[in-house]
């Protein structure tokens, strides 16, 4: 496509209607391209400890690591205010630096700006949990073939910074990409509709099968050769290949269980070819248009359009093997549908990966906590929550309170932040942890008290990295800075208030689960009260930093940082009130309910 307006590009048109990803700045396309790729639900929670803090980022500006899907995503951006016909080149350089500065800097020359970033990353990659490397140029102009040209220049060198960390059954890939117009539109059109591949693909031979037909939909039943199906991971996009499936191949090994399977699948078609059909689910694939052989119409000939809506594990294992692997001898079994109606396409796409992980919130969803709390939350004009139930669309994505963060933050507040941080979904899983972070007493004004303070937390870490770019940050906000941008210092901070929170009141807490901000209090107010206090607190707060040692992970040391944290405090509240005659935390303390 010819690009001659930013309006040219559905991506950002899209955008353009995004009011709550402006807090990310001149990182917003980033985010947004982030949010699609991987199908994230609350981006500011999940991506804001992503952004590198401050001015001192070593040519980095975002780097995330999502253990989830084994994937790090290493991004350079640049966002032009006004329309041009390529980015701005050289990207070679900056990226092969930031890329040494991820893989090879020794630890003390590592930038403070994204080392917090980057220890994090080297550490997943240590572990096995990472099995792709992203390195994207984002902007938001049409893609230039020269600077893809310099950024491939950096894949050699890359990947050999890359094998100290090979230390596992898999190999971890990297990919250097520019993002730009073209790719933008491939994300945001993946999240739209099923089948973006639209070229006819034929089959190594025709292939014989049955059809079976509704008002709705035509299905070819059949099977594929091995060969066949990894040639299709190998030649097209991922992202476009599998735009209708609910996640791309997890990666394999034998240590995580998505990737377990994996290798078995890889194992099975080294050792038993012959017997994959029958140890093999087989895929389904939406397409657009199939062809019969004229002379015989039990078999298949080609296909118009492809995306694998389930089979994305079976396509990647076979498809990631060495290719002087002979996969010809292994038979897939394939059903090709062709839909038009997209309600039934998206009970297509629901349906087929019902197999998939199961998420411990899922078991939960419509227990009777979280069902009375999504009724509770119909009552609240400022806040929206589906309680763990997959498939609820937020009107606003302003008022979201995505259950997976709440309860982390809840954790946070009620038990421990190293299992906020460490046991995310077990907090789902295991009765205790969720007994802690859902007690049955809780209240929906609660959980928007406790949320609050998280997002609050984020976006001033946001407002203090979008300063110091600006070199306008003071010394304390600099060390405020620098302790924000440590992995879970949100959750440490929220633990530490939960110690604070009877001196800020002069009180005893009435009810634990119940305490909240006034109910007609708009989400924005309760917001900014946050960020107003622990603005007031930060020469305090960043005194906790000792507690985030080796990710939260020292219990008895974050007891200690909170403790001595909680009796300076108390010390510094006695003697301001003692000098002005009253509360000094006053306004944040009248917003709150503390009845029982």
């Amino acid at each position: 496509m010819s690009y001659n307006d930013f309006k040219d590009s559905q991506f950002m048109n899209a955008l353009a209607n995004r009011s709550d990803l402006e807090i990310f700045a001149e990182n917003k396309v980033s985010i947004f391209a982030l949010e699609l790729f991987f199908g994230l639900d609350d981006v500011l929670n999940t991506l804001s400890a992503a952004v590198t803090g401050g001015s001192d980022d070593a040519k980095t500006d975002i780097l995330y690591v999502n253990r989830d899907q084994g994937s790090i995503v290493l991004i350079q951006a640049y966002e032009a205010q006004t329309f041009k016909k390529s980015a701005k080149g050289n990207k070679g350089a900056d990226l092969s630096y930031a890329v040494n500065v991820l893989l090879a800097s020794p630890e003390n020359d590592i930038p403070l700006g994204i080392k917090p970033h980057v220890l994090e990353a080297r550490e997943a990659l240590k572990s096995g949990e990472i099995n792709m490397l992203h390195v994207w140029y984002v902007h938001n102009l049409p893609e230039n073939e020269q600077i893809k040209q310099q950024m491939q220049l950096i894949l050699a060198p890359a990947q050999e910074l890359l094998i100290k960390y090979q230390k596992h059954e898999f190999d971890i890939n990297i990919s250097i990409k520019e993002v730009g117009l073209e790719t933008l539109d491939v994300f945001y059109k993946s999240s739209k509709q099923a089948i973006i591949i639209d070229e006819e693909i034929y089959l190594n031979q025709p292939s014989k099968g049955f059809r079976v037909s509704d008002s709705d939909w035509d299905t070819f039943v059949t099977t594929v050769s091995g060969g066949w199906l990894a040639s299709l991971y190998r030649r097209f996009d991922r992202t476009e290949l599998f735009s209708a499936n609910v996640r791309g191949f997890m990666g394999a090994n034998n240590k995580d269980n998505d990737k377990v399977i994996n290798a078995g699948i890889q194992a099975s078609a080294r050792t038993s070819p012959i017997d994959f059909f029958v140890f093999n689910n087989g895929i389904t694939a939406l397409v657009h248009e199939f062809t019969l052989d004229e002379n015989d119409p039990t078999k298949i000939k080609s296909i118009k359009g492809i995306s694998i809506v389930n089979g994305a594990q079976t396509t990647g294992s076979l498809g990631s093997l060495d290719n002087d692997i002979n996969l010809d001898n292994i038979q897939v079994g394939v059903r090709f549908i062709k839909c038009e109606n997209k309600d039934k396409i998206e009970s297509i796409t629901r349906y087929n990966n019902s197999q998939n992980r199961v998420l411990q919130s899922d078991f939960r969803a419509n227990d009777a906590i979280q069902k009375r709390l999504r009724e509770e939350f119909t009552k609240l004009n400022s806040a929206e929550y589906d309680g763990g139930l997959r498939g609820v669309t937020s009107t606003d994505r302003k008022l979201k309170i995505d259950a997976h963060s709440a309860a982390q933050a809840l954790m946070a507040w009620h038990g421990n932040p190293s299992d906020s941080y460490h046991k995310k979904m077990a907090i789902w899983d295991n009765d205790e942890l969720y007994s802690l972070a859902f007690h049955p007493t809780i209240t929906a004004g609660h959980i928007l008290f406790i949320y609050t303070l998280l997002e609050a937390t984020n976006l001033l870490k946001d407002d203090l990295r979008l300063k110091d770019k600006k070199n306008e940050t003071q010394q304390n906000e600099k060390e405020f800075l620098a302790f924000l941008n440590e992995r879970g210092s949100a959750f440490l901070i929220i633990h530490a208030m939960s110690k604070i929170i009877e001196v800020l009141l002069e009180t005893n807490v009435k009810c634990s689960y119940g305490i909240s901000f006034n109910q007609k209090l708009q989400r924005q107010t309760c917001i900014n009260l946050w960020k107003d206090l622990l603005t007031k607190l930060s020469h305090n707060l960043k005194t906790l930093k000792p507690g985030l040692k080796n990710r939260l992970s020292n219990s008895s040391e974050i007891a200690s940082v909170t403790g001595d944290f909680s009796s300076a405090f108390g010390t510094i509240f006695l003697t301001l009130k003692d000098q002005i005659k009253n509360n000094p935390y006053k306004n944040f303390v009248d917003k709150i309910n503390n009845k029982i």
